[in-house]
């Protein structure tokens, strides 16, 4: 191996690349460099190994003048492959040399990176927002958001950047376009920065609302805090938010009602009666907190309904439980309240709205589910303990004839 000029016999002893704070002998020759390749110096320190795809490992080497770190290659080339920190950029370039007809041209290729930067504005944003008090849905729907339009090239400062990729993308539709144009809207207001953003028409889909046979099955197929959970969003139409954050302190055992007294997106807070076997269930719960349902977060619990509704639907062979979520529960709730009063007043102070403007939706879901047009079972009584009964059992009463009340209860 050649030494520099500078090398002479005398210090060779004294400058061999060392360990720690002092210099060693190495075992081979070849198996030290011979001089830093950013400086030419022969100080150099052993910097641990370098682990290769395919099981190699080289040594790595810091050189003690310029505090250069570079590693040597496998012993099946002669040069040295060299990685410091000072010359990786937030592009990298691919140096591809063509041997065609002997020409050597060089292409350079630059291959996208995460722009660290972005990152630290959404979170930045985020922030913001939670001090602002904006829900933990918001926070996670406008997080989501944001860096889907970073991963799809969008510069965060520049709204001309947001047109082009909104009107270049195909695969979003608009529901999804409205929603990253919402937040977008709010990072831009946030940062003070004008802009006409396009407009997109959305088009609500009206839901699925299952036989209550289904819902059953579900109920029936999940285990413990959630088989719970689903009848209670069952019988009061409560959304899952509002059900999670129920406490004991809610319950009146007396006159078996139940009060959600933490309402979502500006609602009312309302008292809604409850079944004998609700009661039943939500008071055998262990009181290891005030909260009725221990689960950390709605994320968490719809995390386990996913898995359990899974398992259900393929231990019932069933398809269509899997189209069920936290929401179909209150959609029939309210399509069934609606089919029994005929009352949108009553549909509103179930669901705790403020205004009949959602309210609608649901005169127009009952036509719809009616379930083959037979939507009633009709009972009679001659008694008053027979209809004490009936009413009981949730039908109500519709006229007497012929010396008999008729009674009447959805299917």
């Amino acid at each position: 191996m050649t030494r520099p000029e500078s090398y002479s016999k005398r210090n060779a002893s004294e400058d061999r690349p060392k360990i720690g704070p002092s210099y060693v002998e190495a075992k081979t020759e070849s198996s030290v460099p011979s001089a830093c390749p950013e400086c030419g110096s022969i100080r150099l320190y052993r910097d641990g190994l370098r682990y290769l795809p395919g099981g190699e490992k080289t040594q790595r080497w810091l050189c003690r003048e310029c505090q250069y770190r570079f590693s040597q290659t496998p012993k099946r080339t002669k040069k040295y492959a060299i990685y410091t920190s000072s010359n990786i950029g937030l592009n990298r370039q691919l140096c591809v040399k063509e041997t065609k007809n002997l020409a050597a041209e060089q292409q350079v290729k630059e291959v996208p990176r995460r722009n660290k930067n972005q990152e630290g504005v959404i979170g930045e944003f985020l922030w913001q927002l939670q001090k602002e008090n904006y829900s933990e849905d918001t926070l996670h729907s406008y997080g989501c958001a944001i860096s889907q339009l970073v991963a799809a090239g969008v510069d965060l400062n520049n709204p001309e950047s947001f047109k082009e990729v909104m009107a270049t993308q195909t695969r979003w539709k608009d529901n999804r376009k409205y929603n990253l144009c919402k937040a977008y809207r709010c990072f831009l207001n946030h940062h003070d920065i004008e802009a006409k953003l396009p407009k997109y028409r959305v088009t609500r889909p009206l839901p699925y609302v299952p036989p209550e046979k289904y819902l059953d099955q579900l109920i029936a197929s999940v285990t413990g805090q959630m088989s719970i959970l689903l009848q209670t969003l069952k019988e009061t139409g409560a959304r899952p938010g509002e059900a999670l954050k129920l406490e004991f302190d809610d319950i009146d055992i007396a006159n078996r009602k139940i009060t959600i007294s933490h309402p979502e997106k500006g609602c009312n807070p309302r008292t809604l009666p409850i079944s004998e076997n609700l009661l039943n269930l939500l008071l055998s719960q262990p009181r290891t907190t005030k909260l009725l349902f221990n689960y950390k977060s709605k994320h968490y619990a719809g995390e386990s309904f996913r898995k359990m509704r899974k398992a259900a639907t393929k231990k019932l062979g069933n398809p269509e439980l899997r189209k069920i979520d936290f929401y179909t529960f209150r959609y029939y709730r309210a399509t069934q309240e609606y089919r029994r009063y005929k009352d949108f007043g009553s549909v509103m102070v179930l669901l705790g709205h403020k205004s009949l403007r959602y309210v609608l939706l649901y005169a127009q879901l009952s036509k719809v589910y009616e379930h083959g047009g037979e939507g009633y079972i009709c009972r009679e009584a001659t008694t008053k303990a027979e209809a004490k009964a009936l009413i009981e059992d949730g039908f109500e009463f519709v006229m007497e004839k012929g010396g008999a009340s008729l009674f009447r209860k959805l299917k």
